[in-house]
Order: C-alpha cells, then structure tokens, then sequence
C-alpha cells in the first residue's frame, strides 16, 4: 500500500489513524476499537494496517485451535437393539 497517493482514488493521501475493527466469526462480532488504519482525506477510503490484520489472523487461528483441542470428543449414541425392545401391546 502506498504511503502518499490513495489506491482507491489515485488522487487522496492517506494519513494514519485509529479506527474501529469489526469482524464476524460465525454468531459473534469481534471489536477492535483502536486498531491502525490508513484513511483517504479525499474519498474516504478506509484499509487496516497489514502486520496488524496479519497479527489479528493470528491471533484468530490460534483461539480456533485451542478451542478445538479443549472441546470434548462426543461418544457415539449407540442404537438399541431392534430385538431387545418388547412387542407393543394388542388392544382387546
């Protein structure tokens, strides 16, 4: 990402800011409130710093996979025996 010129617009130059990060992983939002930003004076454009979004990735795969390892491996639900279960009853 250039430092001066705009990527989106060609014309703007970004200046470096602290701007709110939102992310959606799965039902929950994640919320960085102060992360580093480059913001365009001209269009608006908004992008996240890179070693900060890479840091971030990180930070997200290995929750995932400390989550993965601590969740409990479910036992199979055995079935019943088709023969074990008792006729119904006949209504007389």
């Amino acid at each position: 990402m250039s430092a001066l010129k705009c990527d989106e617009c060609g014309v703007g130059r970004y200046r470096l800011i602290n701007s709110p990060f939102l992310m959606k992983l799965g039902r929950q939002m994640l919320v960085m409130p102060d992360a580093p930003a480059y913001f365009c004076d001209v269009c608006g454009y908004r992008a996240f710093d890179e070693d900060f979004l890479a840091s971030m990735h990180y930070l997200i795969r290995q929750a995932v996979d400390d989550s993965q390892r601590r969740k409990p491996k479910r036992q199979p639900v055995q079935q019943p025996d088709a023969r074990a279960i008792p006729p119904a009853r006949q209504r007389r």
